[in-house]
C-alpha cells in the first residue's frame, strides 16, 4: 500500500542546513528521499515553517527561500510537485512520488492576500492558519485567552476557497477552529492533530470538534508527537498512536482519519517509527487490526478523497 503523508517539516532542516543533501540518506533527515522510498510514502505535504524568531518584514521572503529550496534540492522526476487535482490523480495512477506545498502558520502572511496569491503561484496549495501564537488570521492554540477569527482572517479563509487551497486547523485554537467550520465554503483538515480525550493537550481536538471535522467531510490526520499522543513522558509507540485511531473511528470517523506525522518538526522520542521509512510497521499493525479497505483509507484514501474535493 501506498502512503500520503499530510505534513512535514523537512524544509525547514533544508533551509537551516544548507549542506544536507536530501537524496543521500542523511540522517539528521526523518524524512529523506531514501527513507520516503523504504516507507512506500508516495505523498508527502512538504510545510514551511518560518520561526518566530524571524522578524516582520522578513517572514514572507523566508517562506520563498523555503520553496527556492524545493525547486533547487527538492523536487526532480522522482519527486514532482502537485498542484492540481488532475497532478494527484497521476501520481496515484502512475505510483509515482509527489509532494504538495504548504505554508505553516499565516504570521509568514505578513498580512497581505497578495503574499497570499504569489504563494500559490509558486506552487503552495494549503497554509495551517495558526502555529501557536495569535497572528493576524486567528489564535493559536498556545494563547491564554484566545479569540476567533479576524475580519482579515475572514478574507483569508474566502481567498483560499476560492483559490483552492487548503485550510488546516491544526495548532488553531478552540474559538478559531468553531469559525472555520462555519466560514469554510470547503472540507478542511487538521493535518496533524491527535484526540484531546486520550491525550489532554490543547493542540488535540475534542470530541466536538471531531464530529464538526466529519460532518464538514474534513480528514483529521494523526500525528507521532510525543506530547500530543502521550501524557506520560517516555517514547511513543504504534499501539500509542492507535490508541487515538481506534477513538477516532469509535466516534465514526473511519473516512476521515490518516496520518499526518510531523516528522522533522521537533527533536522526538519515537519508539518503533523513528522515521519515513518504518511506515511499514505501522502498516503491519493496522492490517492486524482493521480491513484492508480500511486501512486503505486511513494511509491515503482518505487525504486523497479531501485533497481532491479541494483542488483544482
Amino acid at each position: 500500500m501506498k502512503i500520503f503523508d499530510a505534513h512535514c517539516d523537512v524544509l525547514g532542516k533544508l533551509w537551516q542546513n544548507p549542506q544536507i543533501d536530501y537524496y543521500q540518506g542523511d540522517k539528521q533527515l526523518h524524512v529523506g528521499f531514501p527513507d520516503l522510498e523504504k516507507g512506500n510514502v508516495d505523498i508527502q505535504v512538504l510545510a514551511c515553517f518560518v520561526p518566530t524568531h524571524v522578524p516582520f518584514g522578513r517572514r514572507f521572503h523566508t517562506v520563498l527561500e523555503m520553496i527556492d529550496v524545493f525547486y533547487e534540492r527538492v523536487a526532480s522526476e522522482q519527486f514532482r510537485m502537485i498542484t492540481t487535482k488532475e497532478d494527484l490523480q497521476d501520481c496515484v495512477l502512475k505510483g509515482r512520488k509527489g509532494a504538495i506545498l504548504f505554508v505553516e502558520g499565516a504570521h509568514a502572511l505578513e498580512e497581505s492576500l497578495v503574499q497570499l496569491r504569489t504563494w500559490y503561484r509558486l506552487g503552495v496549495r494549503g497554509m495551517t492558519l495558526t502555529w501557536n501564537h495569535g497572528n493576524a488570521v486567528a489564535d493559536g492554540s498556545g494563547e491564554p485567552n484566545p479569540g476567533g477569527v479576524t475580519a482579515f482572517g475572514r478574507q483569508v479563509v474566502a481567498e483560499m476557497n476560492r483559490l483552492g487551497m487548503i485550510i488546516d486547523v491544526s495548532h488553531l485554537a478552540d474559538p478559531g477552529f468553531w469559525d472555520i467550520m462555519e466560514l469554510s465554503q470547503a472540507p478542511v483538515i487538521a493535518s496533524h492533530s491527535n484526540s484531546r480525550q486520550i491525550c489532554n493537550h490543547p493542540r488535540n481536538l475534542t470530541d466536538e470538534q471531531i464530529k464538526a471535522l466529519i460532518a464538514k467531510d474534513g480528514v483529521m490526520g494523526l500525528t507521532f508527537v510525543d506530547f500530543f499522543t502521550i501524557e506520560e513522558k517516555r517514547k511513543v509507540w504504534i499501539d500509542d498512536i492507535l490508541r487515538h485511531l481506534d477513538h477516532v473511528c469509535g466516534l465514526g470517523g473511519v473516512d476521515h482519519v490518516a496520518f499526518g506525522s510531523d516528522f522533522d518538526g521537533i527533536s522526538q522520542t519515537y519508539g518503533d517509527l523513528t522515521c519515513a521509512g518504518d511506515y511499514p510497521l505501522l502498516l503491519e499493525a493496522l492490517l492486524k487490526r482493521y480491513k484492508e479497505e480500511e486501512v486503505m483509507k486511513f494511509v491515503q484514501g482518505n487525504w486523497l478523497r479531501v485533497f481532491g474535493n479541494v483542488l483544482q
